[in-house]
């Protein structure tokens, strides 16, 4: 019965070790993914789990604890496959991010234009006019827009276009 409980402890004590250790390796702290401990801790959590587990409590905590190594475990498959893929970034202070990398625009300059100018087309066309203060202070609000949306989607770039709906002109965007 002990040593059940010991076991328990230990598959508990390294689970957090091993978070701590990804925790230093997405910080940057850490050079290289902890994948040795990480197929340690799973050879363990399947060895637990072909036991017969006697005492409901006990049954009760392994599995909240293969519930944890599951989810931890898809949580850093997840981001390291996104790091692989760039949709992840490291910024000069090493924190991982969402979204472009440094130095690229979630829009480019030239598509920014041409949806500004789609938008002043269907403004006119809708009877609305369109002064040029509107339009500078429309295009920070569309890049503020775009690096938000990049950020949150992951995707490098966001696609706005224009529409016409109820009469009035609508900026819808999309990400690729």
């Amino acid at each position: 019965m002990t040593n059940l409980k010991n076991a328990l402890d230990r598959i508990e004590a390294d689970l957090n070790d091993l978070k701590r250790q990804y925790d230093l390796f997405f910080q940057g702290i850490r050079r290289i993914e902890p994948q040795e401990e990480r197929k340690v801790l799973g050879w363990m959590v399947r060895r637990m789990g072909q036991r017969k587990l006697p005492n409901t409590s006990d049954q009760f905590r392994f599995s909240s604890l293969q519930t944890r190594f599951n989810t931890y475990s898809n949580l850093w498959t997840r981001t390291i496959r996104d790091m692989e893929e760039g949709r992840l970034t490291r910024d000069s202070r090493g924190k991982l991010s969402r979204g472009t990398p440094l130095g690229e625009e979630a829009i480019p300059p030239d598509q920014l234009e041409q949806v500004l100018e789609q938008l002043k087309s269907a403004r006119q066309e809708c009877g609305m006019t369109t002064g040029e203060k509107d339009l500078n202070a429309l295009r920070e609000m569309l890049r503020a827009r775009a690096s938000e949306i990049a950020g949150k989607s992951g995707a490098r770039r966001v696609e706005f276009r224009v529409t016409i709906e109820g009469g009035k002109p609508k900026i819808k965007a999309g990400t690729r």
